[in-house]
């Protein structure tokens, strides 16, 4: 049976497509993140306000180039049906990515990985024989598979990141909140501020509060602009901020009030939250303790006694 990758051109196609996988996710990524208003502004005359709004809103909605955009049509129905579509598009707004191309992008890298992975098993772990038999069939179908799931995997593990991010940071943000609401500043120049204070320690949510100031400032309706921050972060201390505002503007409750109780609920809340992952402590570490720390014990505890044994037996 010939030698894994022995034939020259087998070599090249797969260097040619791992090399063009590997171009377009490095082009992707710098597409998505590159900002010209930033450049623009790099000199420093402008607040740092106006970067955050910028990478609240044009960032993501900055046309892409030709080549990615065609990329993006392509990968755009391959996504099925409604309830696929809207679930990789909140996956998608969960980490941030909320270019409109970003799910075409990401269904092109699913089925591009998965193809460079079938082509590397086949032509790498299989011989000419077995291509086209079960075997090939088998290896092909785990390639596929590991390769669509790999980008949705990285996608996720982004989102969750975000997602821990952007809970750690409520608590901060709601207090910040309070004292803006405190000091008589209305609602949108509250999400400006509150975003640029928090623009370091915690980009995430300086983020999604720009992108909320910027679409309270487009949109008529301020409880939609609330609802799509709800709906972006799926952080359960964000909806719930956001159902007390919607009541607050109904029912004419104070914004400092409203934001106060918030806050101290959102606090509570963290701190439950920090509990319960102490008390469960004590169980997590039950297992490594079990299989690595017992074992070496039971060994120095039972070694004297055992060699007493072998030798009693031996004479």
């Amino acid at each position: 049976m010939d030698a894994p990758f022995s034939d020259p051109l087998v070599q090249a196609l797969l260097f040619l497509c791992a090399a063009g996988l590997v171009l377009t996710l490095l082009l992707l990524r710098a597409e998505l993140r590159r900002n010209p208003l930033r450049e623009r502004l790099a000199s420093g005359a402008a607040q740092r306000e106006l970067e955050i709004v910028a990478d609240g809103i044009i960032h993501e909605h900055r046309p892409l180039p030709p080549f990615l955009r065609a990329l993006a049509a392509f990968g755009e129905p391959l996504a099925g049906g409604d309830a696929d579509r809207a679930k990789l598009q909140r996956l998608l707004g969960t980490a941030g990515l909320r270019n409109p191309e970003a799910l075409g992008l990401l269904m092109v890298a699913k089925y591009g990985c998965g193809l460079v992975l079938v082509a590397a098993a086949l032509w790498g772990l299989v011989g000419p024989a077995g291509r086209f038999g079960a075997t090939g069939l088998a290896v092909g179908l785990t390639a596929l598979f590991v390769g669509t799931t790999l980008p949705e995997l990285l996608v996720k593990i982004r989102a969750g990141r975000r997602h821990e991010a952007l809970t750690r940071s409520m608590p901060d943000a709601l207090d910040l909140m309070v004292i803006c609401a405190e000091a008589g500043l209305p609602f949108p120049r509250i999400l400006k501020v509150v975003a640029r204070e928090l623009a370091l320690s915690a980009p995430a949510m300086a983020d999604e509060l720009a992108y909320t100031s910027a679409e309270l400032q487009l949109l008529p309706d301020r409880a939609r602009a609330l609802r799509h921050l709800a709906e972006r972060t799926q952080v359960g201390a964000v909806e719930s901020m956001v159902g007390s505002l919607i009541q607050a503007e109904r029912y004419g409750t104070p914004l400092a009030q409203a934001l106060r109780t918030i806050a101290d609920e959102s606090r509570s809340t963290l701190i439950l939250s920090l509990e319960e992952k102490a008390g469960k402590l004590p169980a997590q570490l039950s297992l490594p303790l079990m299989t690595l720390i017992l074992p070496p014990v039971v060994a120095v505890v039972a070694t004297p006694a055992l060699m007493r044994v072998v030798r009693t037996l031996m004479q």
